[in-house]
């Protein structure tokens, strides 16, 4: 399973059920929440593992400089293809977020909807703080939204079973392994009389291991959220989204 996440194949056959016109509608209104509890009226945005541009291009349109960066050439092409039909101006980089940077570029820096933890090494993620750090203006802001280790000990079921409009069905297998730290995920989609299966394995941390993580890594956390209006983090929550400032490294 190592390295999955660099492999378009993998984003070409299941990117169309992870990334749904109702999931971009729902990034289109989690924007304008984002902006408010960052403070972000002007200036530049770094979106690191942006996808097809969920949250990228409604940042770009409010006015934003949104770079956004991403391993998948797939991936990014759309996001490019729908920015060339709103005619927005934003910039992609097939780039990965262990080793970007631009010295003091931005004032915010978004890891969304789980895009924060795909490495086996775990020093590979405090990389991608660093490197975040590096790019934020002095006091800007990270923001990591990832599902919580809390969230998946309440929800998480052997089996799901997703069966799509058009007759497509996907049925995932996860489970928590490493004591809790990671997931490990079995995708089926069966189409017709054709099989795809996929295995894929994630970092998983609690609310405390991820502050940790961040403040460890030149941060200082202003709130650990479960949702993006500022909802307090809890065990009724469904995602973690954790705000922290850049702090000056001596």
């Amino acid at each position: 399973m190592t390295d999955w996440y660099m492999d378009d194949e993998f984003w070409q056959r299941f990117g169309p059920l992870m990334f749904s016109e109702s999931q971009f509608s729902e990034a289109a209104e989690q924007v304008p929440l984002i902006r408010q509890r960052l403070g972000l009226d002007r200036g530049a945005v770094l979106d690191l593992g942006c996808g097809p541009g969920r949250h990228a291009l409604p940042l770009a349109r409010a006015g934003l400089a949104v770079t956004a960066v991403d391993t998948s050439g797939h991936l990014l092409s759309q996001l490019a293809a729908r920015a060339d039909a709103e005619g927005l101006d934003l910039e992609t980089l097939q780039a990965d977020m262990r080793t970007f940077q631009r010295s003091e570029a931005y004032e915010a820096v978004l890891l969304m909807w789980t895009s924060f933890g795909y490495f086996d090494d775990e020093q590979d993620h405090a990389r991608v703080l660093d490197c975040a750090h590096a790019s934020l203006k002095p006091g800007g802001r990270l923001l990591i939204d990832v599902v919580g280790l809390e969230t998946l000990c309440r929800d998480l079921q052997p089996v799901h079973c997703t069966e799509y409009d058009d007759g497509r069905l996907l049925i995932e297998r996860p489970v928590l392994v490493d004591a809790g730290a990671r997931l490990e995920n079995e995708w089926l989609l069966i189409d017709g009389d054709r099989v795809g299966r996929r295995t894929w394995s994630h970092r998983v941390w609690s609310a405390s291991e991820l502050t940790g993580l961040i403040e460890a890594n030149g941060f200082e956390v202003a709130s650990i959220d479960g949702d993006f209006d500022g909802s307090p983090y809890d065990l009724e929550s469904d995602r973690l989204i954790v705000i922290a400032r850049r702090l000056e490294r001596g």
